[in-house]
């Protein structure tokens, strides 16, 4: 073969998602992380009936936009958009969103405009606007809210484009039976079925990827308890993309939401799905 060629390249499917198994490089100036960037393979998902549930597991659901940095609102708040959102939104939270890593702590500024009832939250940062909400009841009704909003900061974040667009889902199963068998997939989790940790306070583990319409991270662990004292185990789907026009956001959107209702759909088990309730066929999440 020649210097710059992969030998022994062999895909496997592993919990439904392909990836490569097997690299090796020739040529070590050309390594198997640059294969992969190269020529990624997606997230393979069965198809599943859209459907509504009685019931929902999300803890929270969360959109974002990211655009190139206005510098007047790292230091001045966006009084303008406070006064267009003070309908929906009129509870108005400045503050500062702090990160903290080796040896230094960024701060930045960050105001929250929040709904009458506390349960729809809207945060602004000088290079990001979100909607998040701990009230999911449809997709339809949360793209109708992120709509309007979209609509009334337009003018405000002057762009035609957005750096990155991302939309997430954090569900948080409670483990009724102490037995997380059943919950959910058990090829998910199968030291934990197993007992093969013993007792396990906390376990998270962390998947990224590639899908046909941009990437995809998904965390599932044990994270906490309810307050009925059952364990709980998270998934957390979180869907985005980078540069996208404007007229895109919404349709990129509705295809996030799609994989991420297949995505859950496929990592819960039947004592979830169980739970879930009665099923009604329609076109948004959960």
């Amino acid at each position: 073969m020649a210097d710059d060629t992969i030998e022994a390249v062999k895909v496997v499917h592993i919990f439904g998602i392909r990836k490569f198994y097997g690299l090796r490089n020739a040529n070590p100036g050309h390594t198997g992380a640059d294969i992969l960037v190269e020529s990624p393979t997606t997230l393979t998902l069965p198809d599943v009936e859209a459907v509504v549930f009685e019931r929902n597991f999300i803890q929270t659901a969360v959109c974002e936009l990211r655009f190139p940095t206005l510098v007047e609102f790292e230091t001045q708040p966006p009084t303008l958009l406070q006064k267009a959102l003070r309908k929906d939104y009129p509870y108005y939270e400045p503050g500062q969103a702090v990160t903290v890593r080796p040896a230094t702590v960024d701060r930045e500024a960050r105001y929250l405009f929040k709904s009458r009832k506390k349960d729809w939250t809207v945060s602004f940062k000088s290079y990001a606007i979100a909607l998040e909400t701990s009230r999911y009841t449809s997709f339809e009704e949360f793209l109708m809210r992120f709509r309007r909003l979209l609509e009334k900061s337009q003018s405000l974040l002057d762009t035609d484009f957005f750096t990155r667009i991302g939309l997430r889902y954090v569900d948080a199963i409670p483990i009724e039976d102490d037995n997380l068998s059943g919950w959910v997939r058990d090829d998910l989790v199968p030291p934990l079925i197993k007992g093969v940790y013993g007792t396990v306070d906390q376990c998270i583990q962390e998947v990224r990827g590639f899908t046909e319409v941009g990437r995809y991270t998904f965390k599932h662990g044990t994270l906490a308890k309810t307050q009925d004292g059952f364990k709980i185990y998270n998934l957390d789907f979180d869907f985005y993309e980078e540069n996208v026009q404007l007229d895109g956001v919404l349709p990129l959107l509705e295809q996030f939401n799609q994989l991420s209702f297949r995505f859950f759909h496929w990592a819960i088990g039947p004592k979830a799905l169980e739970r879930l309730g009665q099923e009604t066929v329609t076109h948004v999440r959960k």
